[in-house]
């Protein structure tokens, strides 16, 4: 079976609560379909397929005033739900417009971030109310937003760059993080759990400089999850840190990251500018050599895979085939990884 590029039945990130405002709306690309969010009067987000049905306009394109969105070539009206309820240029006032609908996706608020479930058969939305992310943060609590890019890359290379352990050392040398003149041999002890692996809790290296910077007690658990979710929970002594990182392919060339921060230590909130712009710097070093790595696959080279430090990125493509087998096939997910201790220098 060939693997396909995006995942469907899968729920994605789309942005931090903060970017959708009432009564305004927000367009976006989301595995190549054209999507439009916005909330409604109850300050619910929703999101629609971004095109009237009648001449295929983006809706995004037209007015919103917080209940109803207008068309902007011929004025049709529809609710938050995607039902037409209203043609300005029909005489036949007999005509049940609410037949016409527009597509909408499931949409879920979690933690004062937005995701929307991409479904492989628009007619069958069932799924839609398993595997919701779990984003390890209390209900009522929000995440911080810390930076988003766009990487000029397809959601395989991105996901790829997202858990391999190699390039840390090389990509984000920084005074506050390691030097590549520091390198230790790492044990980690992976298990399968979801969809996806995590490392198991573990005391972080200690020639990395952000973790010790936290003082006291401390431990941190890495988990992935399809389609592109990284998450790391660190405790420190009864404070918790939840960092979580969100790949979104765009299209075929280029995948969102999204990176949100949440944390039970109260000093934070005096110094989350200058904790956000080192987050921001992080992030931009990987951006950097992406670019770097999008003009060296412009001449299509071979491409491998090599040895434990790559493990990581060999489960990723096996986890992604088992999926599409369970959806292609209606039978439930097998999770092919197995319990497993890595090791690698960095």
């Amino acid at each position: 079976m060939t693997e396909s590029l995006f995942l469907k039945n899968l729920w994605y990130f789309a942005m931090h609560g903060s970017f959708l405002k009432q009564g305004k709306l927000v367009a976006k690309e989301i595995l190549g379909e054209r999507v439009v969010f916005g909330r409604d009067e109850h300050n619910i987000p929703f999101a629609l397929r971004d095109n009237c049905p009648h001449r295929g306009v983006p809706l995004s394109k037209g007015w919103y005033d917080g209940k109803t969105l207008q068309c902007c070539y011929h004025g049709w009206k529809f609710d938050h739900t995607g039902a037409c309820t209203g043609i300005p240029a029909l005489a036949d006032d007999k005509f049940d417009t609410t037949k016409i609908k527009v597509f909408k996706y499931p949409v879920r608020e979690i933690n004062g971030t937005v995701w929307i479930y991409m479904p492989q058969n628009k007619t069958q939305l069932s799924g839609a109310e398993e595997r919701i992310p779990d984003l390890l943060v209390p209900q009522g609590k929000d995440f911080l937003f810390v930076e988003k890019v766009t990487m000029p890359a397809d959601i395989d290379h991105s996901v790829i760059g997202l858990i391999d352990p190699a390039h840390v050392t090389f990509v984000h040398q920084s005074w506050y993080w390691r030097s590549s003149k520091k390198l230790k041999l790492k044990e980690k002890k992976f298990e399968p759990v979801d969809l996806g692996f995590k490392m198991t809790r573990h005391t972080p290296s200690s020639n990395s400089k952000g973790y010790s910077i936290l003082g006291g007690s401390r431990s941190t658990e890495i988990n992935f999850q399809l389609p592109g979710i990284r998450t790391e929970h660190i405790q420190v002594g009864k404070d918790e840190i939840v960092s979580i990182t969100c790949l979104t392919p765009i299209n075929e060339h280029e995948t969102e990251l999204n990176h949100i921060f949440y944390t039970t230590i109260g000093f934070v909130k005096y110094v989350w500018w200058p904790l956000r712009q080192l987050g921001k710097q992080f992030i931009h070093q990987d951006l950097g050599v992406f670019e770097k790595l999008s003009e060296g696959l412009k001449s299509k080279p071979t491409l491998m895979l090599l040895g434990e430090p790559d493990l990581q990125a060999r489960w990723y493509h096996e986890l992604k085939r088992q999926w599409d087998l369970s959806q292609q096939n209606k039978t439930p997910f097998v999770n092919p990884v197995e319990p497993k201790t890595l090791h690698w220098i960095t």
